[in-house]
C-alpha cells in the first residue's frame, strides 16, 4: 500500500471510529432528575439517590442500558419528553391520560403514602373533613403547581369544585414560603417530603401544620417517563430492572 492510500484508509478508519464514538454517546439515554428530597438526592458526583431515584438508575443498570444523568426544572423535562428530539426519561413522574399521550412510561418504581396538606397557621380545618369539605370552605385559596398533577383523586376533585387557585411555577420550598406568607391557605405534599420541606422553608414551624383529609387514598405511583424515541424493547428492559412490583 503506497502512502496515499495508506493515508486515505486511516483518515476513514479515524472517521469510521469518530462516527462510532458518536453513535454510542448519541445511544445514551438521557435520564433527568430534579432535586427532591427525599425522592431525589443530588450525589457529588452528578448522579442521584432517593425513594425514587435509586431505582431507576438500578432499573437502568440492571437492564445493561446506557444513561446520562441531568439535571433540569419539572416543566423542562415534561418539555424534552413532549418534543421528543432525543432519547430522554424523568425520574418520579405520575401516570395522566394527557401525559400517556405523547410519552412511553415504565412500571412504577414506588407509591406515595397518602397526600397531605400543609396547612397556614391559623387557617382552620375541621376533625375528619373530607376532601371535598376542605375545598369548598369559603374563601379558600389552594395552592398548586404549575402543570403538575397530584393523582388523579386530588386532581378530579380540584377540576370538579374549583376552587380559588394561586399557581406557582417555584420550587417545594418557595411554595411553603407563600402558605407562610398567606398568600394561600394550603398546598399538598407527600408526607415523605413534608417535615423536610418545613425543616428547608428557614420557617418557624409553628406557621405551618398538616392535615389528612378523612378519605383521602393511597398516593399515587411514580414512574420513569420517557420520550417516544425511547424503544419499546429498551422499555421492557427496564422494566425487568424494576423490583417495586
Amino acid at each position: 500500500m503506497n502512502k496515499k492510500a495508506l493515508f486515505h484508509f486511516c483518515t476513514l478508519a479515524m472517521l469510521a471510529a469518530a462516527t462510532s464514538g458518536q453513535v454510542l454517546a448519541d445511544d445514551k439515554i438521557v435520564l433527568n432528575y430534579n432535586v427532591r428530597p427525599p425522592y431525589i438526592v443530588e450525589e457529588s458526583d452528578g448522579s442521584a439517590s432517593g425513594l425514587t431515584a435509586s431505582p431507576a438508575a438500578n432499573a437502568f443498570k440492571s437492564a445493561g442500558v446506557a444513561f446520562t444523568w441531568a439535571k433540569a426544572a419539572p416543566n423542562r423535562q415534561l418539555a424534552m419528553v413532549q418534543e421528543n428530539t432525543q432519547k430522554t426519561c424523568a425520574i418520579g413522574w405520575y401516570k395522566t391520560e394527557e401525559r400517556e399521550g405523547f410519552a412511553k412510561f415504565s412500571k412504577a418504581l414506588y407509591r406515595d403514602k397518602p397526600t397531605v396538606m400543609i396547612i397556614s397557621s391559623g387557617f382552620k380545618i375541621k376533625d375528619h373533613a373530607k376532601l371535598e369539605e376542605v375545598l369548598t370552605m369559603p374563601g379558600i385559596k389552594v395552592l398548586i403547581k404549575e402543570k403538575f398533577s397530584y393523582g388523579h383523586y386530588i386532581d378530579a376533585a380540584l377540576a370538579k369544585l374549583k376552587p380559588q387557585t394561586v399557581v406557582s411555577n417555584g420550587t417545594n420550598t418557595q411554595m411553603l414560603q407563600l402558605i407562610a406568607a398567606k398568600s394561600a391557605d394550603l398546598m399538598f405534599a407527600a408526607p415523605e417530603e413534608a417535615n423536610y420541606l418545613i425543616e428547608q422553608s428557614n420557617v418557624a414551624k409553628d406557621k405551618f401544620s398538616q392535615f389528612k383529609a378523612s378519605d383521602m387514598p393511597d398516593g399515587g405511583e411514580r414512574y420513569l417517563i420517557c420520550s417516544k424515541n425511547v424503544p419499546d424493547d429498551v422499555m421492557a428492559k427496564l422494566n425487568k430492572g424494576i423490583s417495586f412490583k
